[in-house]
């Protein structure tokens, strides 16, 4: 029995009920939608001069729209589910704790967007700027659980950096590239694949894993102090 097995298990058990929390009626998807869109935009002015760099680029849009944005969640989590128990057999242990912390992270991100879901919805606001995000932010509170969510993000970008090395990971990824997607597995394939090259492509990615951390707990102590401009101008 391999170690993080459970890990992925129970990790995949707790976006399923995510996700059937926002199948309920009357959940508001659309400021669910409004509140992802304003944080994808600010993600990606945040780190315009990473993604503007040729060697940042496909790991920064993968990194700050697959795993902290989490697009798409719903599908791929489904296609995991259907094929965990071949992925158990098949693939390294490392790999299924890297796998695991990336749907840890995307449910601690989306019930954290419920929290603040929630807020919105007693103002009954339309939009969001920067002073009505931090308004949210502070009233939701759970900086703890802030905390661990930036702190998630350095462990698992610094496992992603060092599994990507190993040349047999991303032979393996790419051997199961036309069955899985013989098999319906597509959406997952593409994310496992397209993650480990774009990491891969990077060479050492420990200056943008830790410029990411950086930022992140820089932008929530921002936030938490109340400033005027929580978010940090860059020049891409």
């Amino acid at each position: 029995m391999k170690q993080h097995a459970g890990r992925l298990r129970q990790a995949l058990s707790e976006s399923h009920r995510l996700a059937a929390q926002l199948d309920q009626r009357g959940f508001p998807l659309a400021s669910l939608d409004m509140l992802q869109s304003w944080q994808r935009q600010r993600l990606a002015q945040t780190y315009a001069d990473l993604i503007g760099q040729k060697r940042y680029r496909a790991a920064g849009v993968f990194f700050l729209n697959e795993l902290y944005g989490g697009l798409n969640f719903r599908q791929r989590d489904q296609e995991v589910e259907r094929v965990l128990p071949v992925m158990v057999k098949m693939l390294r242990d490392d790999m299924l704790l890297v796998l695991a912390e990336a749907f840890e992270l995307q449910s601690m991100s989306l019930q954290l967007d419920i929290g603040m879901v929630e807020a919105i919805e007693q103002r009954r606001w339309q939009s969001l700027d920067v002073q009505r995000y931090g308004e949210i932010y502070r009233l939701c509170g759970r900086f703890d659980e802030r905390r661990r969510q930036v702190d998630l993000i350095r462990h698992l970008g610094l496992q992603l950096n060092e599994l990507v090395h190993h040349r047999l990971v991303l032979m393996l990824i790419r051997m199961v590239r036309g069955p899985a997607r013989a098999a319906g597995f597509g959406l997952l394939q593409g994310f496992l694949e397209e993650g480990l090259q774009a990491f891969r492509d990077m060479g050492d990615g420990t200056e943008f894993i830790l410029t990411v951390w950086d930022r992140e707990m820089d932008v929530m102590q921002r936030l938490v102090a109340g400033e005027e401009a929580p978010f940090p101008a860059v020049e891409a």
